[in-house]
């Protein structure tokens, strides 16, 4: 099949499929197959993704990749796959993704994108074990799951989002694209591209959207927003429809799968029911 790095045969029935990161064992459960192996740190899977946590904690194991990003050849063989699920971050380098394979067929999907679209990459995960069909009926029914909540909104298609991290001097935007499934505009300042500008907090009241996320990374952060008089002047604010994210949340949006995307659907519902 076509990976990132040129065409690679993968096994008939992949039986010991190692999975480089969450997003990636959430495809793979999502598909029916259980990784025998995933780079995730055991200790932390109920901050960083309790979607999740029950599922992988048995095989959970951070020394897969370790924090600098680099995945450890050793570990990762030792797993003895038949099949390794890598992020498309993970495989930029073609020397990294060539010694990975190496180990044992290694896929990614055939883009230049960091962090390809969730449908993408399920995609591919699901041509890897021959279970396309199946990633197809994952996908139509979760785009109808959040389409359903969405249009319990009159107007929906009208109503606008905006997604920022807080930061100590401003807002960073992230990629907020998912709120889309629901039916939601992005507003005019949102930068899915996560390629502009901050916001400084001077600028605060440009954060005007029907519906704002904002992830306040600490609760000092959170604090200070409640502070802020012009965080409180904010139309979502006066409104009640903020979403205060966590790091779970950020994590989950940054890398959608199946499972997390379900997660992300029940956060958000009780907010996007405010905008009716």
């Amino acid at each position: 099949m076509e990976t990132l790095h040129g065409d690679v045969t993968v096994p008939e029935q992949p039986e010991r499929v190692v999975a480089l990161g969450v997003a990636a064992a959430d495809e793979l459960i999502s598909l029916g197959v259980e990784p025998v192996a995933v780079a995730a740190d055991p200790g932390t899977l109920q901050d960083n993704a309790p979607w999740l946590a029950d599922r992988i904690a048995g095989t959970a194991d951070a020394d897969l990749v370790p924090l600098d990003g680099e995945p450890n050849l050793e570990a990762i063989a030792s797993a003895g796959p038949d099949l390794i699920v890598a992020e498309a971050y993970q495989v930029q380098d073609e020397a990294v993704f060539d010694r990975l394979n190496a180990i044992a067929p290694t896929i990614a999907p055939a883009t230049d994108a960091v962090n390809p679209d969730w449908d993408e990459r399920l995609l591919t995960t699901a041509q890897a074990l021959g279970r396309t069909e199946e990633a197809e009926e994952i996908i139509d029914t979760i785009t109808a799951e959040f389409a359903e909540a969405g249009a319990a909104v009159p107007g929906i298609d009208e109503r606008t989002y905006q997604w920022v991290r807080a930061d100590p001097d401003g807002y960073g935007f992230g990629n907020g694209s998912l709120f889309e499934l629901f039916g939601l505009r992005p507003a005019g300042n949102q930068d899915n591209t996560q390629t502009g500008d901050a916001l400084s907090r001077e600028d605060t009241a440009e954060l005007d959207a029907d519906l704002l996320a904002v992830w306040a990374q600490s609760d000092e952060q959170r604090a200070e927003l409640d502070a802020d008089p012009l965080f409180r002047d904010l139309p979502a604010v006066e409104s009640g429809t903020v979403y205060y994210a966590d790091l779970a949340f950020a994590n989950a949006i940054n890398s959608p799968a199946p499972i997390s995307l379900r997660w992300i659907r029940d956060e958000l519902e009780p907010v996007i029911g405010e905008l009716g």
